[in-house]
């Protein structure tokens, strides 16, 4: 249809349309050249120009990676892969001069799987309520997170690693290029994402490659403020620069490979889905020892946690939050007697606070107790502390909520040993209310659900639009204050309650300052 095509700087593309022709779809957009060969492991590069029109009407492949479990929520089938993934969607109902706020959403998924051609994150019912939807793929795992010497000293930098960054970077230059063709603002660039996804915005709200290129942030249940320090190389999913080129020299001298150059030659397939013999083949293969985003002193001149301390993070609207029962999901460290050496070995004498906050006298005690400390230092401290820091040093409001709805799953939808019932507002429960996707999953929804969906998702177009998320018909949402113990509340209903348990989060702070006064 010549009404689905748009002139890019780089060409004509032809996308699809709705069903009724209201929304325009454009998939498999290459925002960069593909990162293969003597690319790999470098930064990316603008994409050059094609002749004629490029189709856009089917997703372009996801990074290579490791197979999501089934039984996971994450799960809704095969798709293509290939190092050649860089790659991004777009759905409007406007074109030309439109001017309408763009979002852009950031897959999670550990930097190790995931995909922006995922159906949850379908744009169309975004786009038919005004916005301008982007998703898009990026280099994950070793392949986007790789750190070595070599690379270090050939990039002219010093530095390496973060190249899945660095992607997310560039489709932000070339949305800023093209998007106005596609009736977006490039003016009103909203960053969102979920998990790794949510981490991202945060990583990049911190570093100064992104200046001018974000407008407003969104963070659901992600974010990176617990440092390295030099008793500790790796803390909170982050990774300091000398101990992530040992472990990437590590991994190099284990392929056999003289150099990480020569390891340039060998097929990706090898390199990222490599596991040592010894692993058990029922495990996630997730490479945490050369995937994680690293502190490289370029892209992330210094911690993220000391660039918002000193108000040095690009400072634009800020709206996060995180999930009642985020720890449902994940791995535990029980049973008992490992939960309770594991805990006394870590925290020493934080050790009995820790324990009175997150008790375990059994086996199946341990268990719950492991995932909710889990999910409170990995996520809810995580994004209590962003919008914390964003309130205290930046002149742009925060907006803070919990999501606390429990989603109506079927009886079978267990996950790990959990029971549906157990998993209440889980890791990623909120996302197809985000989207207004709820048909995307088969389970019983109510009325309840979709006028929540109605509300969250307005919150979200609202400050995508004009930086804070208030509108008619919408309970009020006030600013999150330093000392604030109010957030929105997404349960049966939305309004205003009190944040997570703030002695648990208290417990982080003072866990995690320590790391920081000897880092």
């Amino acid at each position: 249809m010549a009404e689905s095509r748009v002139l890019t700087r780089s060409g004509w593309i032809e996308g699809s349309a709705s069903t009724d022709g209201a929304v325009r779809v454009f998939k498999g957009i290459p925002y960069a050249e593909p990162p293969i060969g003597r690319l790999r492991w470098r930064a990316p590069q603008p994409v050059a120009p094609w002749q004629g029109v490029r189709p856009a009407k089917e997703f372009g492949p996801r990074s290579i990676q490791p197979n999501r479990p089934e039984r996971s929520f994450g799960y809704f089938g095969p798709e293509t892969e290939s190092e050649d993934c860089l790659y991004l969607n777009i759905w409007t109902q406007g074109q030309g001069q439109a001017n309408r706020p763009v979002m852009v959403w950031i897959h999670g998924g550990a930097f190790v799987v995931g995909s922006g051609a995922l159906p949850l994150f379908d744009g169309e019912h975004l786009a038919r309520a005004g916005a301008v939807l982007v998703t898009l793929n990026f280099r994950l795992g070793r392949l986007g997170f790789l750190t070595h010497p070599d690379l270090s000293r050939e990039s002219g930098r010093g530095a390496s690693g973060n190249y899945g960054l660095l992607d997310q970077i560039a489709a932000l230059g070339w949305i800023r290029e093209n998007i106005a063709a596609f009736g977006g603002d490039p003016q009103r660039v909203t960053l969102f994402g979920q998990s790794t996804g949510s981490v991202s915005v945060s990583l990049l709200m911190a570093s100064p490659l992104a200046k001018g290129l974000i407008h407003r942030a969104i963070g659901q249940s992600g974010a990176r403020f617990a440092s390295p320090s030099s008793s500790s190389a790796i803390a909170g999913g982050m990774q300091l620069l000398d101990s992530a080129e040992r472990c990437g020299a590590e991994f190099v001298r284990t392929l056999g490979a003289r150099s990480a150059d020569e390891l340039r030659s060998r097929p990706a397939a090898e390199i990222q889905l490599w596991r040592p013999e010894s692993a058990d083949p029922a495990a996630p293969n997730h490479p945490t020892d050369t995937a994680y985003p690293v502190f490289d002193g370029y892209l992330l001149p210094d911690t993220p946690h000391a660039i918002f301390a000193q108000a040095r993070q690009n400072d634009v609207p800020l709206l996060t939050g995180s999930n009642e029962n985020e720890g449902a999901t994940m791995l535990s460290a029980g049973p008992l007697s490992r939960f309770l050496s594991a805990s006394r070995s870590e925290f020493g004498d934080l050790f009995p606070a820790f324990l009175k906050l997150f008790p375990a006298e059994n086996d199946a005690q341990a268990i719950d107790a492991s995932r909710s400390a889990f999910g409170y230092r990995s996520f809810v401290w995580q994004n209590w502390t962003w919008a914390s820091l964003q309130a205290r040093t930046g002149r742009s409001k925060a907006y803070y909520y919990r999501f606390a709805r429990v989603p109506p799953l079927p009886p079978d939808a267990a996950f790990l040993e959990n029971t549906a019932e157990k998993l209440g507002a889980f890791h990623g429960a909120e996302i197809p209310y985000v989207f207004r996707n709820l048909q995307v999953r088969s389970w019983p929804w109510t009325d309840a659900d979709r006028r929540l969906s109605a509300k969250i998702s307005s919150y979200w177009l609202n400050f995508a639009a004009n930086g804070d998320p208030n509108g008619d018909g919408l309970p009020d949402w006030p600013a999150f204050t330093p000392a604030g113990s109010q957030a929105m509340i997404f349960g049966d209903e939305a309004g205003i309650g009190r944040i997570a348990d703030e002695q648990r989060l208290a417990f982080w702070d003072t866990y995690y300052s320590r790391g920081r006064r000897s880092g």
